[in-house]
């Protein structure tokens, strides 16, 4: 009989426990949804702005809930961005998130049936879109009879992708917003900016004559449409006064 009672209050003690613990549980996730997170950062992000960022990724209710972001981190898909090759989030508080976004390396883009196809420093078609993107210059003048996504872009003389790394390389230290590059047979090369067109000539002393542009650049863009005749630049030349020839003339 003594046993008996033991026995029931032992069980209605674990019935307690049990009960308690579920509702502290209970609590614990209730208060845990409604988390969300509230600040970010971004790092290693040109293509997109932080505020596209934030939309991409944390653009519903849930995807906002710190819980579902950690859990979806650990064990969920990444989502597929275009012109990133992956992202990290990690997490420094409950309301707080660091992005670390890694992005494809794209030095150019090309007009293929009626799309965008970017391709990164060693020809390799990395991306297609539906529109141009601000920053990447069109390449033109390349000769190919096929395009595959994800493969090498197949012309004759590969060479001009080293050749397109180094004017891209050259562009961004000299903060020069270059729309186009146009190639010829021979690999000489004329850069559209604007109205202006630039005749740069092969690929020997590019940084000379890049260097030159953005120096004669301020200078010429208000005269309207021309040529600029960098094609004969020589870094031994005394008097660099070079040609710059408006259309019509």
């Amino acid at each position: 009989m003594v046993k008996s009672k033991k026995r029931k209050k032992s069980k209605k003690k674990l019935l307690i426990a049990l009960l308690l613990t579920f509702l502290v549980l209970a609590a614990s996730a209730a208060a845990v949804s409604n988390i969300t997170i509230t600040e970010m950062s971004v790092e290693g992000n040109k293509h997109y702005t932080k505020e596209e960022i934030r939309d991409i990724l944390f653009g519903t209710a849930k995807e906002r809930n710190t819980l579902y972001c950690f859990l979806n981190q650990k064990f969920g898909e990444p989502k597929d961005i275009p012109f990133v090759d992956r992202y990290d989030i990690e997490f420094s508080g409950l309301n707080r998130v660091d992005v670390i976004i890694y992005e494809k390396s794209v030095v150019g883009y090309i007009e293929y049936m009626g799309s965008y196809m970017y391709f990164d420093r060693d020809g390799i078609i990395v991306e297609s879109s539906s529109k141009p993107t601000a920053g990447i210059p069109l390449v033109t003048g390349l000769d190919f009879d096929r395009i595959v996504l994800y493969r090498e872009l197949p012309v004759k003389k590969k060479e001009v992708f080293d050749e397109i790394l180094t004017l891209t390389q050259l562009f961004t230290k000299y903060d020069l917003k270059v729309d186009k590059v146009y190639f010829d047979s021979s690999l000489n090369v004329v850069l559209y900016i604007g109205e202006i067109r630039v005749r740069m000539g092969s690929n020997t002393l590019l940084e000379g004559k890049v260097a030159e542009l953005h120096d004669m650049l301020p200078h010429i863009q208000d005269k309207g449409p021309g040529t600029l005749y960098l094609d004969v630049y020589s870094e031994s030349a005394i008097d660099r006064n070079y040609v710059f020839e408006k259309d019509g003339n």
